[in-house]
């Protein structure tokens, strides 16, 4: 007999609200994306504080969902990422180290988002000591979430490369630690308002040649990658390097340091889970870098963060509602 597939019923949205972006997902009551949306609409596009912010940022989510909301009804609202900082509609604050990741929905903060209500995730801090710096992220937690291991005596460490990339160790559902880089912050500004911009010609393609050969020069000696940077220039003034390899060529450096430098002071033992979640350009880069230190990095799925914010709303009684509604 030939069974027949079933379609999710859609049971929740959720918002991927950044910086710069925002990514809203219908998302089924198994957990599947139905749909999804993506706009550059972060946090950013609108102005801190007052009534006018939160109008705006009402605004902002109807455009992006206000067609399944009149398609299916009042679904439930959950969101992860910079909308829960002070500059966004509400502070959700942070969980401290160790953070128990299956417990992320007793922490949500609720606010009015328009004529609704958004249930907002918190971020995860690190506290400093000494020498050590505190941390944050806030966004994320809730990736992990989605890429937490059910087993408490699995350790999987989690490469989450972006703007600010993290780097995040987890022991089954419990994040225990993480580190922040600015090595995709460090690459815009590079590219964009230093001198190293004039000798970048535009292109789509990459040169896997050129990012190999700045991931040497970056491994080779990470603590002195801010001279190696130079050669970017210098290479390119040789003509060695073409004016469309010399963004490639910076980037190598740039990661090719940071994962050099980072298995330095943090080795990852090669047995161990590792996981590379990130947009497919980045995650090919950084899996590049890892792969030439005897790692096996594996691709995760770019709809970690909705996995997480279905993981997150199914601990909740609102959802739960949602999926057995009463008689």
């Amino acid at each position: 007999m030939e069974t027949q597939s079933t379609v999710a019923d859609p049971a929740m949205i959720g918002f991927d609200w950044g910086t710069s972006s925002l990514r809203a997902f219908l998302i089924g009551d198994d957990g599947r994306v139905l749909d999804g949306r993506q706009r550059p609409g972060g946090i950013l596009s609108v102005a801190p504080g007052g009534d006018d912010a939160g109008l705006a940022f009402a605004e902002t989510a109807e455009t992006m969902v206000g067609a399944w909301l009149e398609a299916y009804g009042d679904l439930p609202l959950f969101a992860c990422g910079m909308i829960g900082s002070d500059q966004g509609l509400a502070e959700a604050g942070y969980l401290d180290l160790p953070t128990d990741l299956a417990g992320l929905a007793e922490h949500l903060t609720t606010a009015r988002l328009g004529e609704r209500e958004l249930h907002i995730v918190p971020g995860i801090r690190k506290d400093g000591s000494g020498y050590t710096a505190p941390d944050v992220i806030r966004g994320e937690e809730t990736q992990l979430a989605g890429l937490a291991a059910a087993d408490a005596d699995v350790r999987q460490h989690v490469v989450l490369p972006g703007t600010h990339t993290k780097w995040a160790i987890l022991d089954g559902c419990t994040v225990t630690d993480f580190i922040t880089t600015m090595t995709g912050e460090v690459f815009g500004l590079l590219a964009s308002s230093s001198i190293l911009g004039r000798s970048i010609v535009p292109t789509t393609a990459f040169d896997v040649a050129a990012f190999d050969w700045g991931l040497s020069v970056g491994e080779r000696d990470p603590a002195g990658m801010i001279a190696s940077i130079f050669s970017a220039r210098t290479w390119a003034l040789e003509g060695r390097l073409a004016g469309n390899q010399v963004a490639d060529y910076l980037s190598g450096i740039l990661i090719g340091a940071e994962v050099a430098g980072h298995l330095q002071s943090h080795p990852i033992p090669v047995s161990s889970p590792l996981i590379v979640c990130g947009s497919p350009t980045l995650t090919e880069r950084y899996s590049r870098a890892l792969r030439r230190h005897g790692l096996s990095p594996a691709a995760a799925d770019t709809s970690a963060s909705a996995s997480g914010l279905h993981r997150i709303a199914a601990q909740t009684e609102l959802l739960r509602r949602k999926e057995h509604p009463s008689s």
